[in-house]
């Protein structure tokens, strides 16, 4: 037998792990259909199934119905072979996990925090809850096996291939911070970190409402307004990563009501769709007295109102309310339109915390886009709500780093005894 090259080596790793991603996705689950899908023999196929058995990536999960002859095995990813953590970051806390090979989480906490404080009390605080899952006997029982990744969804601007925010509004401790090598060398395994959104597109992308749908958008609206973009079912980052920061595009408002973004500029969608300008508007609604239901609501408080006391009296039915937040997802609708005009989606899946007055804030949504979008653009869209249940930050940030730790590029460096570690 001929000795193997490296570009050979290259080129049958590249071959495995697209057998790997055709049973990682579901579009074949025997060996026959491998084989109808690459055009190998079966053979070939065969083999190369064997590889990535003896790798512990692979298992034979029974069999399936029979057309004739004996009934084909079922080849199934070994999704407990290892686990991956993944963090949702967020301005006002963070959400981290245990997920499988799957990128479905197996364990996960939800904590309180204000990632203001900067990156090293918050990363530190991020490895405490990531450490505490990796130590806790119950969570270890349903992921017992060794952590081979770590993937972070942050909340602005990120550089994906040196893992390091980029001048995140309101942020400037966080800028250029080797949030990545931070990670790695603290756990001694690759990492991936990304804008929240696209995080939480490629989760829905993965298990959620957008599978199998080739273009579409998501829209994030919480302390920030981000856009996660998939086109010809592939993530669109753009040249730098910064594809999709809708927050800063301007909106029309009056001068004499214009506000000065944290980014230095005036008048952005954030300043008047995000949860703090929610907030702002409720406190001015109760300050004025226009909302007897805010007033209220800020005599008890005793301080500043935020986003949730606006939409809970909108929900309730207070008038101001209600036409406050109609004006706020109008704003957002008319950014939507030019996203929508300009890209042709068949989905777009709105998420964030101003989705929980989605009765109210969804027709607006879908109204003005459909009113100031091209009738081809239009024709076949769908404007839904993200599932709130559905944690794709935590799906999307672990299924990032797993298509990298399953990939060509570094399939070759797992082995049935030791899984696959850092590059240094």
């Amino acid at each position: 037998m001929p000795a193997l090259t490296e570009g050979s080596l290259a080129a049958s790793r590249s071959l495995n792990a697209r057998l790997l991603g055709y049973i990682r996705s579901g579009a074949a689950s025997t060996r026959g259909q491998l084989a109808d899908l690459t055009g190998l023999s079966r053979s070939n196929i065969a083999e190369r199934v064997a590889e990535l058995t003896s790798l512990g990536l692979v298992v034979e999960a029974g069999t399936t119905r029979s057309t004739g002859g004996r009934a084909p095995v079922r080849l199934e990813l070994n999704a407990r072979a290892a686990c991956v953590a993944a963090v949702d970051l967020s301005v006002a806390g963070f959400d981290v996990a245990l997920t499988d090979l799957d990128a479905r989480p197996l364990t996960d906490r939800s904590v309180d925090w204000d990632i203001g404080e900067g990156p090293e009390a918050t990363l530190t605080r991020v490895e405490e809850e990531i450490d505490r899952l990796l130590s806790d006997e119950r969570a270890r029982a349903v992921a017992a096996q060794p952590l081979v990744g770590v993937g972070v969804g942050f909340p602005g601007p990120v550089r994906f291939d040196t893992a390091r925010p980029v001048s995140p509004a309101g942020l400037p401790d966080w800028d250029d911070y080797p949030l990545g090598e931070r990670l790695g060398a603290r756990y001694g395994v690759d990492v991936r970190v990304d804008n929240e959104a696209n995080m939480m597109a490629v989760g829905e992308h993965r298990l959620g409402a957008a599978k199998g749908v080739e273009d579409f958008v998501l829209i994030k609206i919480g302390d920030g307004i981000g856009a996660g973009i998939f086109s010809g079912g592939r993530l669109h980052r753009g040249h730098l990563g910064g594809s999709g920061d809708i927050a800063h595009i301007p909106v029309p408002v009056d001068a004499s009501s214009a506000i000065t973004c944290r980014c230095g500029k005036q008048s952005c969608l954030t300043t008047v769709a995000d949860a703090r300008a929610l907030g702002r508007t409720a406190t001015a609604l109760a300050r004025d007295r226009r909302s007897p239901a805010l007033r209220r609501a800020a005599d008890r408080s005793g301080g500043p109102l935020n986003a949730r006391d606006l939409m809970n009296a909108a929900l309730r039915g207070d008038d101001p309310s209600v036409r406050a937040l109609e004006a706020a997802a109008g704003h957002v609708g008319r950014t939507l339109a030019m996203v929508v005009n300009v890209l042709n989606p068949e989905l777009v899946l709105l998420a964030g915390d101003m989705m929980a007055a989605a009765d109210i804030v969804l027709p607006v949504v879908r109204r003005t886009v459909y009113a100031e979008s091209t009738p081809l653009t239009t024709r076949a869209l769908r404007i839904e709500r993200s599932d709130p249940q559905g944690h794709f930050g935590i799906t999307g940030a672990a299924a990032t780093v797993l298509d990298h730790l399953l990939g060509a590029e570094r399939l070759g460096d797992w082995s049935a005894i030791s899984p696959v570690r850092a590059t240094r």
